[in-house]
Parts: structure tokens; sequence; C-alpha cells
């Protein structure tokens, strides 16, 4: 076999581009001009650094530290927007979660019925403090939410206006907050997220039983701007998150279950992926919404959501 063949076949390999791109990144700004081609390398050049003392392939966070890192709780009952309901059940919601975060030794700080402003700045106040000595940021979010039809952009509801979603976390990426690079941030939301209606379908067993079978150091390393961050919401897109006055549950339905297993978990070292994920089942399985039988929420279902770009495992 030629080497030029060999030669090819490697630089074809070496060019790594976007899916759907016609050429490696290296190549992207080839018919773009001279200021294209000045800040790509700007860009590579200007690349942040963070410090950390983990492996890059290290399967768990620390999170050894005490306190481990604040815990924002925003919680919003009056709006300024008449068409928007009261939120009664938000103080308790807020006081749940307060227990429950402080019993996993994170710090709470509450703020109430905050303005657009307000949580603006207060977020971004919190993205300019001194992380070095924590391990790790949650944000528990409490209100009401919509989608732009149009954009299908999601929203929240601060007192006086709406802001996207995004704005809960996008102080907090790895090159806008340092002090949090390699770190987890976990984003708790409940809010509605679309009108959909879900009456769940049935679940039966079947008549005759199935049978169940059971049984190197890296010094440096690059992180993607958007890695180490988990955004949990009450509901799947698309669909309403429930509040309820039954069966224990005194407020928002996700923020009952999510905070009782937080607190219950607490003192076991469990992993946050399986105290999640026993949240979600509890909601999902164990809830039913009732209202007026001729409402159409009546006997719906909720099941909450996660997108995750977590690198690793977080036990407590």
């Amino acid at each position: 076999m030629s080497s030029a063949g060999d030669a090819a076949r490697a630089e074809a390999q070496r060019a790594d581009g976007r899916d759907g791109g016609n050429k490696g990144t290296a190549s992207t700004t080839e018919n773009r001009g001279k200021r294209a081609e000045e800040y790509a390398q700007n860009a590579i050049c200007g690349r942040p650094t963070a410090h950390t003392v983990v492996d890059g392939l290290s399967e768990r966070y620390p999170m050894s530290r005490r306190p481990r890192g604040a815990a924002l709780i925003f919680a919003h009952s009056e709006f300024e927007d008449k068409a928007l309901k009261p939120r009664p059940s938000a103080a308790h919601d807020a006081e749940i979660a307060r227990a429950a975060f402080e019993a996993l030794d994170f710090q709470p700080e509450v703020f109430f019925d905050l303005t657009k402003d307000e949580l603006v700045r207060k977020l971004r106040e919190v993205s300019q403090r001194d992380h070095s000595g924590c391990d790790a940021l949650a944000v528990v979010f409490m209100s009401h939410g919509e989608v732009k039809t149009r954009s299908n952009m999601e929203l929240v509801c601060a007192k006086d206006d709406r802001l996207p979603t995004k704005e809960l976390w996008i102080n907090f990426t790895a090159e806008r907050c340092p002090g949090l690079a390699g770190k987890p941030k976990l984003y708790f939301i409940q809010a509605c997220r679309g009108p959909e209606v879900d009456k769940g379908v049935r679940m039966t067993r079947p008549a005759f039983g199935i049978p169940v079978q059971t049984d190197s150091i890296q010094e440096d390393y690059v992180i993607p701007l958007h890695a180490d961050q988990l955004v949990m919401w009450a509901s799947y897109p698309g669909f309403p998150a429930f509040t309820s006055e039954r069966k224990g549950i005194q407020g928002s339905v996700f923020i009952h279950f999510l905070a009782e297993n937080l607190k219950n978990c607490a003192s076991t070292s469990p992993r946050l992926s399986s105290i999640l994920l026993k949240v979600t089942r509890e909601v999902a399985v164990l809830y039913e919404s009732e209202i007026d039988s001729q409402n159409p929420y009546h006997k719906n279902k909720q099941v909450p959501y996660i997108h995750s770009t977590l690198l690793r495992e977080i036990y407590f």
C-alpha cells in the first residue's frame, strides 16, 4: 500500500469537524477571510483557565467541604401580572427545600418575590463570589412558567416580568464563573412548561408471571463550557406542574418529593442520581391530579425531566 495513500488517510482522520459540516474545524475559516481566521485563533488563545484537584477521568466529584456550597432558593407567590394566579404554597415549598439542603450541608439562601432585575442581579452577584472553598452550587426556582409559541422558548416568571429559563444558569458556566468550573451546578425548577394533557397509561400485570433474571492521573484537561450542570424540571416539556393538598403534600408536588428524598437520604451518603431517579419515580407513580371532573387536567399525571451534562457521580 502506498505511503501517499497512508498519508492521505491519516490527514483525513485528523480533521475533526461539525456533524454536517464540510471540513474539519481547522479549515472552517478557510473561505471567510482574514478577520474570521484571526477570530478563531484568538478564541483558542483566549481559552480561560480554572484550577481543579480532580483527575479528568475521575468517577466522582469531591463533596467533602462543609458547607458544600450555596443553595439559592427563589420562591415566587405574588405577581404584578394579574393573569398569573398567586402561589400560596411558595412559603411552605421554600421552607422544605431550605431544610433539605441544610440537611445536605449546603448553605441555604432564600429569596421571595424578586423582580426580574433583582433576580438577575442576585444570580450575577453569586457568580462573582469566591467559590474556591466550596464543592457545588444548588439553585431551586419556584414560580409560574410558560413557553413562547413561535420560538418555543421556555420562560419563568419573576414578580414583575418573564425571563428565559436559561438565565438561571447562564452566569455559572465555566468561563463566566471559573470558581465553579469542574464543580457540579444543580438546578431544580418548579414551573409549568406548557398546557399539554397527560392522562397516563394503565399498566397491569400479565395473567401468568414473566420470569425475571437477577443477577492514570491527568494533570491538565479541557472541559466544555456547559459541562458539570444538571437541570431538573418539575415536568416534561410542554406539560404543567401541579400543586396539591392531599396525601401529605402541602404545595408543589415535585418540591415535596424532592425535599423529602434529599432530606431522608442526607445521612446515608447516597448517589444523587439514585435520589433523583427515586424522586422521578415517586412523582410519576404516586401522584395523580384531582380537580373538577370536567376539567381537562383532572386525573393527569406528571413526570419530572432531567437534562444533565454532569461528568461524574455525586455522593452526599
